[in-house]
């Protein structure tokens, strides 16, 4: 029984051997496990060490290359230095000389205050007399300009006289060719007459002075229309009267281009239209108590400046325009009931300019229209 009791002793020895060598690779195994994390957790550690070893090195590349450069800097502001220095000296050097010029100049200029101190009465007599030439050549200027405004209305004077002077030429010329035409017409007649005192001689018949009845008549012709003319001169120089842009130079009525007509424009405005329309009323209440044997021709003429004609007008050249001005003014006359055979339209362009300056002024004056009464051009019969 006891062999029994100790073999089953010997027994459970072993189980706990085995428990015991159980726990041991347990705790072997566990500090195992804590050495590879251990080992794991330092290779990350060193990992992150090596990069920033790495991170560090190249940091250091760049703070030698910043050092160097830092150094190539420190050796070139160093020989700019040195230069700057030399410079100093001689700029000190410099203004040692300068300091002595400065000196010996305001030496010079002590003296030269001396002689401008003696001077200076002299300067402040002739400051006096500039003064007074000043005040002198303002007056001769104002006197100047006074006398360039007299010589200018003297010379508008005298255009206008000249003006005149033309328009009573023409108009005396015209006289003496109509005068020569009546002495033609006379001498015809007395011709006649001798004839028929001849054959009143051969017949003894009592003759009438036919010759002086035919002066008379002729004379009381002309009578008449210088009476028509000057009745028409004065009741338009009335409705005229005070206006500037329409003026009587000579025996001619001058209309300027503004007031009948608009700018490139050759047809009458409504202004252009009211003027020529009053006209009309005035020349037909003076012809219904004229004579209807005499005759009389109303004469329009049309003249422009020398500006050339603009592109895109429906006219050529100012020969045109002048011409066409005219024909309008004709034309309207006629359907104011001014009769066809009565009236007669001519274009001279730019080429009798009443001025010859070449200015705003001048050619304002030149645009215009001018209208005259002349004795008709058809041949006695």
């Amino acid at each position: 029984m006891l062999n029994k009791v100790r073999r089953r002793q010997v027994d459970y020895t072993w189980p706990g051997f085995v428990d015991a060598l159980a726990s041991l690779l347990m705790v072997i195994i566990f500090v195992l496990m804590i050495f590879v994390l251990s080992q794991f957790f330092l290779s990350q550690k060193m990992t992150g060490q090596d990069e920033a070893l790495i991170e560090l090195r190249n940091n250091l590349v760049e703070l030698s290359e910043i050092l160097s450069l830092e150094r190539q800097t420190t050796t070139e502001l160093t020989t700019q230095l040195s230069l700057l220095e030399t410079k100093i000296v001689e700029v000190k050097k410099n203004l040692k000389d300068e300091k002595e010029l400065v000196t010996q100049f305001r030496e010079e200029l002590a003296g030269q205050r001396n002689v401008l101190s003696l001077n200076q009465s002299k300067i402040e007599d002739l400051k006096e007399k500039l003064k007074i030439k000043i005040q002198d050549s303002v007056l001769l200027k104002n006197n100047l300009s006074e006398l360039e405004k007299r010589i200018n209305k003297k010379d508008t004077d005298i255009n206008e006289k000249n003006e005149t002077i033309t328009a009573n030429k023409k108009e005396i010329n015209e006289l003496i060719s109509a005068s020569l035409k009546l002495r033609n017409r006379l001498s015809q007649l007395q011709t006649l007459l001798s004839a028929y005192k001849a054959k009143d001689k051969k017949e003894k018949v009592k003759t009438i002075n036919i010759g002086k009845e035919m002066n008379s008549a002729l004379a009381r012709r002309v009578e008449e229309l210088q009476k028509f003319k000057s009745d028409f001169f004065g009741r338009v120089r009335e409705l005229i009267k005070g206006r500037k842009e329409i003026r009587i130079v000579g025996d001619r009525f001058v209309f300027q281009s503004e007031v009948l007509f608009k700018v490139g424009s050759e047809e009458l405005g409504i202004k252009g239209q009211e003027e020529m329309a009053k006209l009309a009323i005035t020349l037909m209440d003076i012809e219904k108590s004229l004579p209807t044997d005499i005759d009389w021709i109303l004469q329009i003429d049309g003249h422009t400046d020398n500006l050339p004609v603009k592109k895109g007008q429906n006219y050529l050249d100012n020969w045109e325009l002048s011409t066409k001005r005219a024909l309008s003014v004709l034309r309207f006359l006629i359907k104011q009931g001014i009769k066809p055979d009565r009236l007669s339209a001519s274009g001279y362009g730019s080429f009798q300019p009443i001025d010859k300056k070449n200015t705003n002024v001048a050619r304002a004056r030149n645009r215009r229209i001018e209208m005259k009464i002349t004795q008709s051009t058809k041949t006695n019969q």
